[in-house]
């Protein structure tokens, strides 16, 4: 590893997450959620029979903060994703100078994908993108040796699907395209790394009992948007245009900016030609028409269609995301363009210098928002007392199902987070089975709910003797969270009432319901899959029979 890719990563990665490292404390907006202690759950493997989002991610997040604090597993993920993304997109272009190779790692991470997604808090799927570069370092070494690099593959998809469901469809995209060759070994090798690696996920996505209408307005909600008078595609070509329109940053709704950065992408492109790479010019592709494909015409249909047959597919919602294996085409791109305008510099022309420098720099200089916690929006918050209040009061008394109120969407605005819209934190911090109203408002549109019981719930909740209809349904515990409207609470006994949050016990006469999956076994196994895969590669990577460790002289 060159210590100055190294060293320029870590830069990036202090000047983006600044904040966060120089203060204690969580970073809590958007789908980023960390606790200081996250106690387990069956639902963390997919246990449930709800749609695993965060399968087996959370669980791994569940187990290190057993023995650290959340704060710091907080940190460690991030910083560890970044400087994971930055050293491998410094790799990726290993044949390249120094310049050539900052200008990769720059553009790896610092563009308007990862803003967006920063800023949406999918820290996960964050971290899939940066394993990319490994993952196609690993696929070209399985190309050249089907026997040598399925190892390595084997570990990058199974990191990958750690991640997200997504990241590691994004994964797999990346290893057929980048990595498969037309022989039945490789493509039997191929398709079963794919389907072990993702199987913690992929079981328990297929076998949930979900309840949400994949093909009605989801897809269209979750679509591309245009972020300036260019259009959704262009934002795309820049490798911008999240739906979610009210983070972005006010710098990318400028048509001069998003031309710009337009121009940055010809440029890699056009680095790209000086050593043609096919494959990567066609993973960028269709990783384009994915991100495109529910603003293309009758791309919005077809995805409708699809999520009739397939209600699982609401998973794969939001279509910008599966942009991210552009990334890849544009790494090399970039660094042959650096690479061009260095052999340039000569006698007479040594303003060619000033080229090499702004594209080395130039993500950075149409996308300033980004830095120090996207320019000191993003803040260290620390839950108040009463959180460990009534996580504390429900371990000891048995926690049994909850209900989190105000029952009016998953997502919350807290005083003490300065009103930061972030993904309601009490499944995470609180034991047993809380339940929240995980609706989504989206524009106008509201997507429904995916779990059934929490339609039984809303129904519960609106019932005349509402304590009662929800004690049918195995809920003991109302959670009350200060702050913002709740409407009518269900009578029952108030165990705890501070500023932030009220515990309102309905009593223990409550029936009895074990939320599980009915194939937890089969669930379990795809767990135990590719676990042992992922271990088993691991050994073989770091196992080198003897004659491969000399190295051989050739004779003269």
């Amino acid at each position: 590893m060159r210590r100055v890719d190294a060293a320029w990563t870590a830069v990036l990665t202090a000047v983006i997450l600044g904040p966060l490292l120089t203060g204690w404390g969580f970073w809590l907006f958007g789908d980023m959620v960390f606790v200081p202690e996250q106690p387990w759950k069956d639902a963390w493997l997919g246990l449930d029979g709800t749609l695993p989002r965060a399968v087996p991610m959370d669980a791994i997040v569940s187990v290190l903060t057993q023995v650290l604090p959340g704060e710091l597993v907080q940190r460690l993920f991030l910083v560890g994703a970044f400087l994971a993304g930055g050293i491998g997109a410094g790799f990726f272009v290993g044949r390249h100078g120094t310049p050539a190779r900052l200008a990769a790692i720059t553009l790896m991470l610092w563009n308007p994908w990862v803003y967006e997604r920063l800023l949406m808090g999918q820290w996960a799927i964050l971290s899939g993108y940066l394993l990319l570069p490994w993952v196609a370092l690993a696929s070209l070494r399985m190309r050249r040796d089907l026997r040598r690099g399925a190892p390595a593959v084997a570990v990058a998809l199974v990191l990958s699907a750690v991640c997200s469901p997504s990241s590691g469809l994004m994964a797999a995209l990346v290893v057929v395209v980048l990595g498969l060759r037309r022989s039945v070994a490789h493509i039997a090798v191929t398709a079963g790394l794919i389907v072990v690696a993702n199987l913690p996920w992929l079981l328990p996505s297929l076998l949930a009992d979900a309840s949400a209408d994949a093909g009605s307005d989801v897809f269209d909600a979750f679509a591309a948007r245009a972020e300036s008078s260019l259009g959704a595609l262009a934002s795309l070509f820049s490798l911008g245009g999240t739906w979610k329109t009210s983070i972005v940053p006010e710098e990318r709704t400028s048509a001069l900016i998003v031309l710009l950065s337009c121009a940055l992408t010809v440029v890699a492109l056009l680095g790209l030609l000086r050593r043609p790479r096919p494959r990567l010019l066609l993973l960028a592709g269709i990783s384009f028409f994915l991100a495109a494909l529910p603003v293309l015409p009758g791309g919005d249909a077809l995805l409708e269609a699809i999520g009739d047959v397939v209600p699982a597919a609401a998973i794969l919602r939001d279509s910008h995301r599966f942009l991210a294996p552009a990334i890849l085409a544009l790494l090399p791109g970039i660094a042959g363009a650096v690479t061009w305008a260095r052999e340039q510099v000569r006698p007479g022309r040594e303003a060619m210098w000033s080229v090499v420098g702004v594209l080395v720099v130039a993500p950075i200089l149409l996308l300033p928002s980004l830095a120090w916690g996207s320019l000191g929006v993003l803040d260290n918050s620390t839950y108040p007392d009463d959180w460990q209040a009534v996580a504390d009061h429900l371990e000891e008394n048995g926690p049994g199902r909850s209900v989190v109120l105000p029952w009016a969407g998953s997502y919350r605005g807290y005083d003490w987070n300065d009103r930061r819209a972030v993904l309601d934190p009490a499944p995470r911090y609180l034991p047993g089975d809380v339940l929240i109203d995980d609706r989504l408002f989206v524009d106008g549109s509201t997507i429904p709910s995916e779990d059934p019981l929490l339609d039984d719930v809303a129904e519960a909740l609106e019932a005349e003797d509402s304590a009662s209809a929800l004690r049918e349904l195995g809920v003991r515990w109302v959670v009350v969270e200060r702050g913002m409207r709740s409407g009518p609470v269900p009578s029952g006994t108030t165990v705890h009432d501070g500023e932030d949050l009220t515990l309102v016990d309905l009593g223990t006469d409550v029936i009895s319901e074990n939320r599980e999956s009915g194939s937890t076994t089969l669930i379990l196994l795809g767990h135990i899959l590719a676990s042992g895969m992922l271990l088993g590669s691991l050994f073989l990577l770091g196992f080198r029979p003897e004659g491969e460790r000399r190295r051989v002289t050739p004779s003269r």
